[in-house]
Formats: structure tokens, sequence, C-alpha cells
């Protein structure tokens, strides 16, 4: 029997100790959320599915010790079942246990009963220690789970700030894009386009080239370089052209266009207002327009640099 008790003593002692690896009685403190300004939405949503994965393990846990003490319950109910409930069942017992070395039966049913009152108080303590482990995770599934909805909540705030900071850069680029176009305009052609500096290049009748050739497909659109009005004439060199006086007194001066969208009145930096074309004296093989710029409506300037600050 010494045998038996040291065999059975060792195992819970091993079990016990097992249990303790297993399910570990310090419950995990709720996870200290960083302010969504110090993490991207990336990172934040990263934190919520690790709180998540801890919480899913926290619950896995708790099921396993319940199942632990649904055994040990089993276990002891068992053993208590052989122990004897009244003094005349102690009476029998130690009756039984006298005659036991006479009758293998009564010594199969005395080993039985002191085997069972052996383990018992060793399945009662495994039972308080699985009780107190689940209290633990119990408790650290709900640090864990009030972890959760705070990186819920940081997911959240984060995407916001993203969104808040997007909006914000978004707002500072179109009012930077708006202080530049109305410093230095948008480019006249909105299309795939190339040009030189052409300014004096030799033109028919003697003439010096007073602006610049914007090569382009026929049709691309044509759009106003700055705010202000326009006026539509039509010559023999020109052909179809558009005057648009900018609100600071700048005249610029379109150039072979092939359609006009707008004829007349105020029009807003960058709005359509015709489209690339040959009409007048430009060779159809080769639609451009052509650009101009009167500083204060008087002689042209070479366009060239001005073009090169300007916005697409």
């Amino acid at each position: 029997m010494s045998t038996i008790t040291r065999r059975f003593a060792s195992t819970i002692t091993a079990a016990f100790m097992l249990a303790a690896l297993a399910f570990p009685m310090n419950a995990s403190a709720a996870i200290t959320q960083p302010t969504p300004a110090t993490l991207s939405v990336a990172d934040a949503k990263a934190r919520l599915a690790s709180a998540e994965a801890s919480l899913t393990a926290a619950h896995t846990r708790i099921a396993d010790i319940q199942a632990d003490i649904a055994i040990y319950s089993l276990a002891i109910s068992r053993a208590e079942a052989l122990q004897p409930q009244t003094p005349s069942e102690g009476v029998v017992q130690i009756l039984k246990a006298y005659a036991a070395p006479f009758s293998d039966t009564l010594m199969a049913e005395t080993e039985a009963t002191l085997d069972a009152a052996t383990r018992l108080d060793a399945l009662r303590a495994s039972k308080e220690a699985a009780v107190a482990g689940l209290d633990a995770a119990a408790a650290e599934a709900h640090e864990l789970a009030r972890s959760v909805a705070a990186s819920l909540d940081v997911v959240q705030r984060a995407e916001r700030v993203a969104v808040e900071r997007a909006a914000a850069a978004k707002a500072a680029r179109d009012a930077a894009r708006a202080e530049l176009a109305e410093r230095v305009g948008i480019f006249p052609v909105a299309g795939v386009n190339s040009y030189v500096d052409s300014w004096g290049f030799a033109r028919s009748g003697g003439r010096g080239h007073k602006g610049a050739d914007i090569m382009a497909e026929a049709g691309t659109p044509v759009v106003a370089v700055k705010n202000g009005t326009v006026r539509v004439k039509n010559n023999r060199l020109g052909g179809l052209c558009i005057y648009l006086t900018a609100d600071d007194g700048t005249e610029y001066y379109y150039a072979h266009l092939s359609s006009i969208a707008r004829t007349t009145g105020r029009v807003t930096a960058g709005e359509r207002i015709g489209a690339v074309g040959s009409s007048g004296n430009a060779s159809p093989s080769a639609p451009h327009l052509h650009f101009e710029i009167h500083p204060g409506g008087g002689s042209p300037v070479n366009p060239y640099g001005a073009l090169k600050l300007m916005i697409d």
C-alpha cells in the first residue's frame, strides 16, 4: 500500500505542478493603449488582433480548467462514496479490514477504500487549485476583454486621425496650389504636350516668333491660365483665338484653336476654354497652341520661363 500511496502522491504532485504551469495564477494586466496620434491605423489594428487572440486563448484556458474541475468533482464523488458515512459503516469497514487477509474479495474492497481515502485529500486540493486557477483565468479574460475594447477604440480613433490628417494635407495642397495658380498660373494645355524656347525664331514675312508653340494632339483641352475674362476673335494668322485678361491685368493670347468652349465672360483658372487645333496659318500636320503673354496688356514677353513655372 505504501508503494501505491507514494506512486499516487507523486502523480498528484506532478499533475498539480503541470496545472500550475498550464494555468498561471497571475492575470495579465490590461494593455496600455497609446494615443491614436502615435499609432498608424495598421499598427492599431495589429494591436487589436493581438488582444483578440489573447482573449480567445484565455477563454480556451477557462474551458480547460472547467473540464478539469468536472473530472476532479467526479473523482471526489466516487472516492467519497467508498468512505464510511456512519459509525456502523465504519465498524463494518474495520471488520472487513481484519478479515481481508483471508478473502481476496475483502482484500480488494479494503484496498480500494484505503486508496480512495488516500486520494481524497489530494483530489480536493487539486480541485481547489483548479477553482483558484479558474478565478484567475476569468479575471485575466475580463482584463483582456477590456483591452480588446480599448484597442478597438484606438483603431477607430486612429482611423479618424488618419482621415483628418489626409483632409488637412489635401486642404494644404489645395491652398498651396491655389496660391501658386494665382501667382504663376495654370499651364494652358491640359494634356500631353511638348514645347521649346522658340522666342524670336524666324517666321514668314521677316517676322520673329513672339510666343511659344505648345505641340499637342488636335482637340486637347486648352484652359484658362488665371482667373479673368475672355473674348474671342478670328484672324488670318492666328485663326480661332482667345484673349484672356487676368485679374492682375496680364493678357494671355491663345491661337490656332480648333474649337471654343467659352466665347465671353468670366472664367476661373483651370477652366476649359477651348481646344488645340491648326486654324489660321498653322499646318494641319502639326496642331499646336500658340501662346503669348502681354504684361499689363502691352507688348509680349518670352513666355517660356513662365510656362516652366506653371502648374500642370
